[in-house]
């Protein structure tokens, strides 16, 4: 069943709140909020029956409640002073105030139709993450709750995943898990299970991700810790398990839309397509990544990921050079702002806000906008790595490299850039033969950058192929100025002159 009020379309099945056909932003457990107030229209529910229905019963502090109903609110463009549809009736509870009807759900449209639509929703990937089960004795049961509920949470940072909300997970508690009405029952295309067992001091928590359609096994793990501290263990865990479902759900989402012709191309699609560009940072994957992602606003104009990855390619215009056109600063601040105004708690657009911000020399408000980032979601990668990248161009290395690491952690099979921050500790630092391991270890060779770092440390150390390097350099930007670069880059004055003096000893002339 879906529900309708006004220009509203509650559907559960696809676990999507609509506004004038468009699919809006909305938290998972929020849209389990709105959807229990739409199946409850225009009488009083309680407290207790709040909880019982969207937090399964377990104890919540009223401002969790609080803050969940004004969550709500805002995603139907109501608010605590008019309250048009989310009434509170003081000391009893809530009503809903809305004229719900019910319908059955459309048929989905065909890829042609789709494609003509100026404002389409993508397929983004539908997780169910199933409670975890306790292999251990009774009491340990709400440690497998708290796992559940956490990686629920974590996952539903990324803003590109959907997933099904704890109240509707909790219902296959201690049942058989039979994949095919599971699915026909949830929509989802992944399923996450998982076990916990404590035993002597130890805590091994196993978790796999399962293909909804095909039932095949896309990726297992187990972790294996001692108990020193079992809560921050759960939140080591958590945070680990989200990170790389995150990052797996999105390579397999990205097969999908390889196999695709350009015509088929929906704006996730071209998303995902275009976020190669962000490991290969080449001048071919960024003219294609820019064609993606222009068509991906065009076919979906309310995507803020569409918005914010397209500040990625914009500002390489400004940043590499590549394939400029004119006022990269000024079109890459346009769709930050935009990436922001339709999603503000998308990390990913906040981040790059954060960078535009970078190179505006407005550290400020870079640091500003990186912090609510990285408190939007702390478990990706690319998040982490970014702003710990610009913040080892600012100078402050150490702060940049924490953020690095950890990005490291989260994602082992990491692009190469994610360690230059490394790169200009270790420069920073003096310590020259490291900062050329270093370069070696994040590859990249026709990336200019690469051969900045190794040739500025082959200078200060004398060395007789410094050259080869500025040669390097000279072919990727034949009117490469060291001090104009570092100068765009936002470096600071001590650590710009060092980079100049090093490239000076190398053999660049100024």
């Amino acid at each position: 069943m879906r529900y309708r009020f006004d220009e509203y379309l509650v559907d559960p099945g696809r676990y999507e709140l609509h506004r004038k056909d468009v699919v809006q932003p909305v938290e998972p457990l929020v849209f389990d909020l709105i959807l229990f107030f739409v199946r409850n229209p225009n009488r009083v529910v309680g407290r207790d029956e709040v909880i019982e229905a969207v937090w399964s019963g377990r104890a919540i502090s009223d401002a969790t409640i609080s803050s969940a109903v004004k969550s709500a609110r805002r995603a139907l463009g109501d608010n605590g002073d008019n309250q048009s549809y989310i009434r509170t009736v003081r000391g009893r509870g809530f009503e809903f105030r809305g004229e719900v009807a019910v319908d059955e759900p459309i048929r989905s449209e065909p890829v042609s139709a789709a494609l003509s639509s100026k404002a389409v929703h993508d397929p983004m990937p539908l997780i169910l993450v199933l409670p975890f089960t306790n292999l251990s004795v009774d009491t340990d049961e709400y440690f497998a709750d708290g796992l559940t509920e956490d990686i629920i949470t974590n996952l539903a940072r990324f803003r590109d995943l959907r997933v099904i909300g704890g109240a509707s997970s909790f219902q296959f508690k201690g049942r058989a898990i039979d994949l095919e009405q599971t699915r026909a029952r949830t929509r989802a295309g992944y399923l996450v299970q998982g076990s916990v067992r404590r035993a002597a001091g130890r805590v091994r928590i196993s978790v796999q991700l399962i293909d909804g359609t095909s039932g095949v096994q896309l990726w297992g793990d187990h972790y294996d810790r001692e108990m020193i501290d079992i809560f921050a263990l759960q939140d080591e865990v958590t945070r680990t398990v989200a990170a790389t479902l995150g990052v797996k759900l999105q390579n397999v989402a990205l097969g999908h839309a390889l196999k695709k012709n350009a015509a088929e191309l929906s704006a996730y699609d071209c998303i995902l397509r275009a976020r190669r560009y962000t490991w290969l940072l080449s001048a071919e994957m960024h003219a294609e990544a820019r064609d993606l992602l222009e068509k991906a606003v065009e076919l979906d104009p309310l995507s803020a990921d569409a918005h914010a990855l397209l500040v990625n390619v914009y500002l390489g215009e400004h940043r590499f050079e590549m394939n400029p056109r004119p006022n990269p600063v000024g079109r890459a601040l346009t769709h930050a702002l935009a990436a922001t105004q339709l999603d503000p708690e998308n990390a990913y657009a906040r981040c790059w806000l954060a960078i535009v911000h970078f190179f505006r020399g407005e550290n400020e408000r870079f640091e500003r906008e990186a912090r609510l980032a990285l408190s939007l979601n702390p478990n990706d990668p690319e998040t982490l790595a970014y702003i710990g990248h610009f913040y080892a161009f600012m100078g402050q290395f150490e702060r940049g490299v924490d953020l690095s690491r950890r990005a490291q952690e989260l994602n082992p099979l990491h692009p190469g850039w994610y360690l230059f921050s490394s790169a200009r500790l270790h420069y920073s630092r003096k310590d020259y033969e490291q900062v050329i391991a270093d370069a070696d270890r994040i590859g990249l060779p026709h990336f200019y950058w690469t051969h900045i770092m190794a040739g500025a440390a082959k200078g200060q150390l004398g060395r007789a192929d410094a050259g080869d390097a500025v040669d390097r350099i000279l072919a990727v930007k034949p009117n490469f100025c060291a001090r104009t670069e570092l100068q765009k880059w936002n470096a600071a004055p001590d650590d710009l002159q060092h980079i100049v003096e090093g490239l000076s000893k190398a053999g660049l002339r100024s």
